[in-house]
């Protein structure tokens, strides 16, 4: 069995982050009368960074554990998904900058029922994303395009086939069209 946890340094940052933008929005909610309009919108603010502390706490109370049998998130909200009966499997990347240099990417696996999500920022993410993409292999999984182009970036799956207007067929790896990118 291995154990994934969020590494402390991204907690702490995580929790300035939430705590900087709390303060920024709350503070002048309880230190000084406000218009209704700005009142409405700091709420709405200082809600949403709440909301964001608490995600961070969770996270930093959490851990994935993976054996031969499934994974499984340790912690609050606690979840199990045997491998045999994981049906979801989902790859994808948030860009943070326009050139798509900075981002993160999330992974979700599920059952059907119930959704697993991991952020890159996890320990050893590529060995968890491995996995997870060998298990969805083994259950025959349909890949989407993004997610296929996403394994292809983390090096766990090979280029695309580049295919002419008839197909030759290929060995079925995948699914979806040939080159996986949607365009613009």
């Amino acid at each position: 069995m291995t154990t994934h946890r969020y590494p402390r340094g991204a907690i702490v940052a995580d929790y300035a982050r939430g705590g900087v933008g709390l303060a920024v929005t709350g503070l002048p909610l309880v230190a000084t009368p406000l218009a209704t309009t700005i009142t409405v919108i700091f709420s709405g603010l200082a809600t949403l960074f709440g909301i964001y502390v608490v995600r961070t706490w969770m996270r930093a109370s959490q851990a994935i554990e993976i054996d031969a049998s499934s994974i499984r998130r340790v912690g609050p909200r606690a979840l199990t998904i045997p491998w045999d009966d994981m049906r979801e499997f989902e790859l994808r990347y948030f860009s943070t900058r326009r050139d798509k240099e900075g981002g993160w990417m999330e992974l979700k696996v599920g059952d059907g029922a119930r959704r697993l999500a991991m952020e890159s920022s996890l320990e050893d993410f590529d060995t968890v994303a491995r996995h997870c993409f060998l298990v969805a292999r083994r259950n025959a999984l349909e890949l989407s395009p993004t997610t296929q182009d996403n394994l292809r970036a983390l090096g766990l799956l090979g280029p695309a086939q580049e295919t002419a207007d008839t197909d030759t067929g290929s060995d079925g790896e995948g699914a979806g069209p040939a080159g996986g990118r949607e365009g613009a």
